[in-house]
């Protein structure tokens, strides 16, 4: 288990924020929500764009049909997914529709999740559920964890004869948590029941090998800490389900084979897939991904510790940060959230008065500020958040 730590990690060498295409005006830690592209990438993807406008159907046509075996071979290398397994998608919420508009739910049939799962997920599981006549179940996960053996146990003790999809997040977006999920994949599978795992955080955060995993499907961003461009996501399907599973837009390589669907899905930029190894090659060469990943999750870890001391508030997991990632989240402080009308507003007056860009997220009734730890983050930019929300308190 990690130990506490009282100092953030030292710079790595070229991360300043000069690198990355952030215009610096604001104090930025919300690479949660739609990543930052480094300089070097975009100019990359603009070269790409410049080339496709030159020759549209060739690039369109010829091109990506001889880049894609590059690209997911430098993806499934990447995250330890065989290449058959991996259609390319534009984000992680398109990829769990194309997982849920596959399966033939039947009346009865039970999903689960969890509360903390993604509100765009969660609202994705509602209508399905409704069209479907089927039952969702949205299992709660008490805060403050305390421990990471016992966290999937609620979730594992509502499987029931029913159950037909359990969907999990790796990395909760409201609560910054690293789920621990082995235990309850490998209990669906001793029970034939499918697994869909929501990783929109987890590539370039944390280690994986998601073939090994045991889920039936993965959906993944690389937008977010891989820093691809916007536009680039992968579903990953365990090849059980590979002549089952389709993309949302069917097209011209309907039941012709899982490469074939996913593959073309009709006109749209595919210049940020096409980027997706130059950045994986470009980030190893630069830092390596273990020094990036060590050190983000470093930053997070120490500004976790940070500021539930300077703001006097209980860490929602332990501060060893055996939980968390390149993320965390914590309570605000008392007498905040009664001051503003919505969690809107209260990011805009951060983002506005402060000069400062986090997201206030919502669980239940309770608000969090959740603050993200890139490489272009340094501690003051956490101190300059302590003192914006004690001068709100």
């Amino acid at each position: 288990m990690s130990e506490c730590i009282t100092s953030p990690p030292l710079e790595l060498p070229g991360s300043a924020l000069e690198h990355w295409m952030l215009s610096g005006d604001l104090v930025y830690l919300n690479h949660g929500s739609f990543g930052a592209r480094l300089k070097a990438v975009h100019e990359h993807q603009e070269g790409l764009r410049e080339a496709l406008e030159a020759s549209p159907v060739m690039g369109m046509d010829e091109d990506m049909v001889d880049h894609m075996p590059r690209i997911k071979s430098s993806l499934g290398s990447f995250l330890g997914m065989d290449h058959d397994g991996i259609g390319l998608v534009q984000n992680a919420s398109e990829a769990v529709c194309s997982v849920l508009r596959s399966i033939k739910f039947e009346p009865g049939d039970e999903i689960i999740c969890t509360r903390h799962a993604y509100n765009a997920v969660l609202q994705l599981l509602r209508y399905i559920s409704s069209r479907h006549d089927i039952t969702l179940h949205v299992v709660d996960i008490t805060l403050p964890v305390s421990s990471r053996e016992e966290v999937m146990t609620p979730v594992i003790s509502r499987l029931g004869e029913r159950t037909r999809l359990v969907v999990v997040d790796q990395v909760t977006s409201p609560t910054a948590l690293v789920l621990p999920l082995s235990s309850l994949l490998a209990e669906c599978r001793s029970r034939g029941i499918d697994t869909l795992v929501d990783g929109a955080h987890a590539p370039g955060m944390i280690e994986l090998d998601i073939s090994s995993l045991g889920a039936t499907w993965y959906a993944g961003n690389l937008h977010k800490w891989v820093c691809a461009p916007i536009g680039a996501g992968f579903l990953w399907t365990d090849p059980s389900r590979l002549d089952q599973t389709h993309p949302v837009i069917i097209s011209h390589g309907y039941e012709e084979g899982y490469a074939q669907e996913f593959d073309w899905q009709g006109t749209r930029d595919m210049t940020a897939w096409r980027t997706i190894p130059f950045v994986i090659d470009w980030v190893e060469d630069a830092w390596g991904w273990d020094t990036l990943r060590s050190h983000n999750s470093a930053l997070a870890r120490w500004a976790h510790e940070m500021m539930t001391d300077a703001l006097a508030v209980e860490p929602l997991s332990p501060l060893d940060g055996c939980m968390l990632g390149s993320m965390a989240a914590m309570p605000l402080p008392p007498g905040i959230q009664e001051r503003f009308e919505d969690l809107q507003s209260m990011q805009k007056c951060l983002r506005h008065e402060h000069r400062i860009e986090v997201p206030i997220m919502e669980l239940g009734d309770r608000w969090f500020v959740r603050v993200s730890a890139q490489a272009y983050n340094r501690p003051g930019d956490y101190e300059s958040l302590v003192h914006a929300l004690q001068q709100m308190a």
